[in-house]
């Protein structure tokens, strides 16, 4: 075999200082199952949370130049953290002499023929070329950041043509933000008084171009702006700090190898970056009983999104929230998004997490019981505690709209028709223009009521009032 690498020779084969402090905690013996090791590689099966353990193989034999990985969890990271955490336990002697596991020997035999058969014509073995050259592609067409996955085979093999895409999307996004960048820096210097931006097609023709550049989240973002523009006498700032926000994005796609994984893989999502559903799904879920706490619609061109707020925690302890996106064609019949679960129902179920700076947007998974009506609101905060969590979220991802809040609170009137929702710790504003005020100032008759909503720069959107142990979607 290979010699035994030491501890902090496997450490130096992380990606990034993230990939190695989540290898720790996966290198001990309790976390694997079946590892083995002989001259030429070591494998094992890490056992996840999920229901299938994640096969991991490693060759380490002097004529693969250097190790090469294979693990079907889904992350995009070389190596991952559960090929770390292998080498590691490798490192401290965890790993006894064995046959090889099927999955292994596979990989490895393919391998092998692969090495033979390219003996007369190398293989591409080089790293994705980039502009700058200190990032790499994305698995699924092209991330402008570093620590994602290369476009090899299972052989470890890079596809050439699979590169390509790669490297084609790679461009187009950069171009896509730069452009961007320019538009927003020319934006500023004119000022926003200027007319152009009164003018719908002068967003539209920026949304286009973002499209074209494969930028869809930022397109959308774009012409979410473009709605606030004359909307009130200080629509000016409203803007202003949503130009900084693009700004912010566009800059931070650009350079996500200097930025945390999670953060990064946030950025990515932010630009436009899709995560297939089966690799979310192949993540480590976290199961718990799930209280359907509230819906929210909002139209985006011709697209209705459906949130779903999924709560679960103690009823004093700290909430985990989860919100599941839904899409519908606006108004078409038989397209338009329907309610999957009922608010107030509460299940136990697996919540598989998207990537990003915070765990917010979820896919459900397996359900471990039927849904059932709860009597039970989620946990209740004060508005102080709920705003300094928002506040929190905020800081994990700075272009996060909206975030949901449980509190028991007042209506409280603030003048001009507006109201606001207050305790003993603070208030805030509800959204302009919510139609349903008056219900709740009449079930509340001046005493704190429980409301699950949405926080957002605008205040707060109620979408569920629970009194009387029942659940009323507002």
């Amino acid at each position: 075999m290979a010699v035994r690498p030491t501890h902090d020779q496997v450490l130096s084969l992380a990606p990034d200082k993230a990939a190695a402090k989540a290898a720790i905690p996966v290198s001990v013996p309790g976390a694997w199952s079946a590892a083995g090791c002989d001259d030429g590689a070591v494998w094992g099966q890490y056992i996840a949370t999920s229901s299938e353990p994640y096969n991991v193989a490693i060759d380490l034999s002097d004529d693969a130049g250097g190790p090469a990985y294979r693990c079907n969890c889904p992350s995009r990271k070389i190596p991952c953290k559960h090929a770390l955490g292998l080498l590691l336990l490798l490192a401290n002697g965890g790993v006894a002499p064995a046959r090889r596991l099927p999955f292994a020997a596979e990989w490895l035999q393919r391998r092998a023929a692969s090495r033979a058969d390219a003996a007369d014509e190398p293989a591409i073995a080089a790293p994705v070329p980039t502009h700058d050259g200190d990032e790499t592609a994305d698995a699924d067409g092209g991330a402008l950041g570093g620590g994602a996955r290369s476009p090899r085979d299972d052989l470890g093999v890079i596809d050439p043509a699979r590169q390509k895409r790669q490297i084609e999307r790679s461009e187009r996004m950069r171009a896509g933000l730069q452009e961007l960048d320019r538009w927003l820096a020319d934006r500023i210097r004119v000022g926003l008084a200027s007319a152009e931006l009164g003018d719908p097609a002068t967003w539209e023709r920026l949304a286009a171009r973002l499209v074209d550049a494969q930028c869809g989240s930022l397109a959308n973002r774009v012409k979410r702006v473009a709605t606030k523009v004359g909307q009130h006498a200080r629509w000016h700032e409203d803007v202003l700090e949503e130009m900084a926000l693009m700004h912010a994005l566009a800059v931070g796609a650009q350079r996500t190898s200097a930025l945390p994984g999670d953060l990064a893989d946030g950025v990515h999502v932010a630009t436009g970056l899709t995560v297939a559903k089966d690799d979310v799904l192949a993540s480590v879920p976290s199961t718990a009983r799930w209280i359907v706490a509230g819906e929210s619609r909002t139209r985006e061109d011709k697209i209705t999104v459906q949130r779903t707020w999924l709560a679960a925690g103690p009823p004093h302890g700290p909430t985990t929230w989860a919100m599941l996106l839904a899409f519908g064609a606006f108004g078409a019949f038989g397209n338009e998004v329907a309610t999957e679960h009922r608010i107030g129902s509460a299940f136990d179920a697996d919540i598989h997490w998207y990537p990003g700076g915070i765990n917010l947007r979820a896919l459900l998974g397996r359900l471990h019981s039927e849904p059932a009506a709860s009597a039970s609101p989620p946990p209740v905060t004060t508005i102080a505690d709920a705003l300094r969590t928002a506040g929190w979220a905020l800081a994990g991802e700075p272009w996060l709209e909206r975030y949901p809040l449980c509190v028991a609170a007042a209506p409280a009137p603030l003048g001009n028709g507006r109201w606001a929702l207050a305790d003993d710790t603070g208030s805030i504003p509800i959204v302009g223009g919510f139609a349903r005020t008056a219900e709740i100032v009449a079930v509340s008759g001046g005493a704190p009521i429980t409301l699950v909503g949405e926080w957002s720069a605008e205040g707060v959107l109620p979408l569920t009032l629970f009194a009387s142990g029942q659940a009323v979607p507002l």
